[in-house]
């Protein structure tokens, strides 16, 4: 679901991008009018902040309610924030003063910055579960080398038993070539592990 939302929030936040970028660094904006592309931002940054981004807002929300802040709060807080600016400059620039705006009286919007945050968040967050799905795995296999059973020594002579049975303060036998089975203090002989 998190690779889902983070491969979706990439391709809507790649145009919007370029259209913010493209405009300061390739006049970008004079082959789509600034309001253009203003509406196109938004169109495009509103399915990755609202949808892509919303298992962010649900944990913030969660933080708040246990009073534990954390990052997710911190993202929604600034996301949040950048994308209700930017919809409200939209749509009612109006109630920004003018000293807000840049050399054309227009606000500036962010629909960029939020989009991307969300998916550099996202990224994060498929990279951490890749990482704790690959040690998990990692953990199973070790598991996997541990014998199962333990050489017990007797003075009736050497007895396998599962390794449950064996108890502290039990002297156990290891052949060469074999797996030590549980911890313990080597009392006579020697060899490599």
């Amino acid at each position: 679901d998190m690779k889902r939302r983070f491969v979706i929030g990439l391709v809507l936040s790649l145009p919007v991008i370029a259209l913010e970028m493209g405009g300061h660094l390739i006049g970008l904006d004079r082959l789509i009018g600034p309001q253009m592309s203003n509406w196109v931002q938004m169109l495009l940054a509103t399915p990755v902040v609202l949808w892509a981004g919303w298992p962010f807002f649900v944990r913030a929300w969660q933080s708040l309610l246990h009073r534990s802040m954390n990052m997710f709060t911190l993202i929604a807080l600034g996301v949040g924030s950048a994308y209700a600016f930017s919809v409200a400059a939209m749509l009612a620039p109006g109630w920004f003063p003018e000293s807000l705006g840049d050399m054309h009286g227009q606000v500036p919007l962010y629909f960029e910055a939020a989009a991307v945050i969300i998916v550099l968040v996202l990224l994060g967050q498929v990279l951490e579960l890749r990482a704790r799905a690959r040690t998990g795995s990692a953990i199973q296999e070790l598991l996997g080398l541990q014998p199962k059973t333990a050489r017990l020594v007797t003075p009736e002579g050497d007895v396998d038993v599962a390794l449950d049975a064996v108890q502290v303060g039990q002297r156990l036998r290891v052949r060469p070539g074999e797996k030590v089975p549980v911890d313990g203090v080597v009392i006579e002989g020697s060899s490599q592990v």
